[in-house]
């Protein structure tokens, strides 16, 4: 894809797999999820768009949400940071005139396995100000935002030694103006 330009349920490429995981029901918001309103992060997100889909995002991350439960990684510190168990492989969603598979079985199939790389074009732009931007190197560790994308530690909320901020990877390529992927070797 050579556009800057996110395509709905193609935001993710596994490049190298270890386990793909669909164990767990989806919970409601893994569905609903609005990634557009909520907060400054998510509104001003420019890997985003008015056509974003509902619900967990392909190449977004997702965690343990109760007892055989899984769902957006999202929340504050009380919550899920600490339980990220993996890479959504597609929208949650789907996309019209497209299998919703999701949807249909209530199962969210994910990327997991320490040594599993993949790429892609969400993650967060700007910090949780909204204002301040948010860039990548290769070499950065990353972590689960509070919306449940890819980010370094200047766009989480607290500090990225914090305990319950599941590290996920290691950022093996950075975004650039011209490439907007970004490519991660997991660590979960």
């Amino acid at each position: 894809m050579g556009s800057n330009n996110p395509v709905p349920d193609q935001h993710m490429e596994t490049l190298y797999r270890q386990t793909y995981n669909s164990y767990g029901d989806i919970i409601a918001a893994g569905l609903t999820q609005n990634n557009r309103v909520g907060n400054d992060q998510k509104a001003n997100n420019t890997r985003l768009n008015a056509n974003t889909n509902l619900g967990i995002l392909a190449g977004s991350v997702v965690a343990a949400a109760g007892n055989g439960i899984i769902g957006p990684c999202a929340g504050d510190s009380s919550s899920v940071f600490d339980k990220a168990v993996g890479i959504a492989v597609n929208d949650a969603v789907g996309n019209a005139y497209e299998s919703s598979s999701a949807v249909a079985s209530n199962k969210c199939v994910y990327l997991h396995g320490s040594g599993a790389v993949f790429k892609t074009d969400i993650y967060e732009t700007f910090a949780t100000d909204g204002t301040t931007a948010v860039t990548y190197a290769y070499g950065d560790k990353l972590y689960s935002s509070q919306n449940g994308l890819v980010t370094n530690s200047s766009g989480m909320s607290n500090t990225p030694d914090a305990a319950y901020h599941t590290l996920l990877g290691i950022c093996l390529k950075a975004p650039t103006a011209s490439d907007a992927y970004m490519t991660v070797q997991m660590r979960i």
